[in-house]
């Protein structure tokens, strides 16, 4: 199953490449290097490589890749979505490839509503497109609801947690408290260097 899965991603990668000559220039400059990815701690599950102008999608093959990947599933899924910032993942090998290759996908990527749109044509595509927009919308801001709703209920009604009023006020009085240590300090130091002060 894996493996089919595996055709039909490097098919549909493919035509996308076949499409964009900038995708195309970052497939030159990949030629015959490959990359694997995988779980943390297990060995690589998917192995990406560029042979022929062509982008490879497949079981590693026991030869080492130039670059290898492997994170938990959570941080590669939101890896895949665009998101190289957050932590988590472990790169062996130059990150100048991973980089590269993060490009080239990038430009790969397909876009939901268009592959959709060969199986049931422009008009279903563009509306299960706009009703999985709404959706998206609607679970963010249901989602941001939730936090403010949260942080209202630990602070207001459980009192589990300060206001930020509250944190401010605290936050000078261990400032104010701070100073008075310092001047304290240099204090007790004069004191000590001459006791007739």
């Amino acid at each position: 199953m894996l493996e089919q899965l595996a055709n039909s991603a490097a098919a549909v990668l493919n035509r996308n490449l076949a499409a964009s000559l900038t995708a195309r220039r970052a497939a030159e400059r990949l030629e015959g290097v490959s990359m694997d990815v995988g779980l943390a701690g297990a060995r690589a599950v998917l192995r990406m490589s560029v042979r022929d102008g062509r982008l490879g999608v497949g079981s590693p093959d026991g030869q080492p890749a130039k670059v290898s990947l492997s994170g938990d599933l959570p941080r590669l899924v939101a890896l895949l979505g665009g998101d190289h910032a957050s932590p988590g993942l472990e790169l062996r090998g130059d990150p100048a490839l991973a980089e590269a290759f993060a490009r080239l996908l990038k430009h790969c990527r397909p876009d939901p509503e268009e592959e959709l749109a060969r199986f049931t044509g422009e008009v279903f595509a563009r509306q299960a497109g706009d009703a999985a927009r709404a959706a998206a919308q609607w679970a963010g801001e249901g989602a941001v609801s939730l936090r403010r709703s949260l942080r209202d209920f630990v602070q207001e009604e459980a009192r589990l947690a300060p206001t930020r009023v509250e944190f401010e006020a605290f936050a000078e009085q261990v400032e104010a408290l701070r100073d008075t240590v310092g001047r304290l300090e240099g204090r007790a130091r004069i004191l000590r260097a001459d006791p007739e002060a």
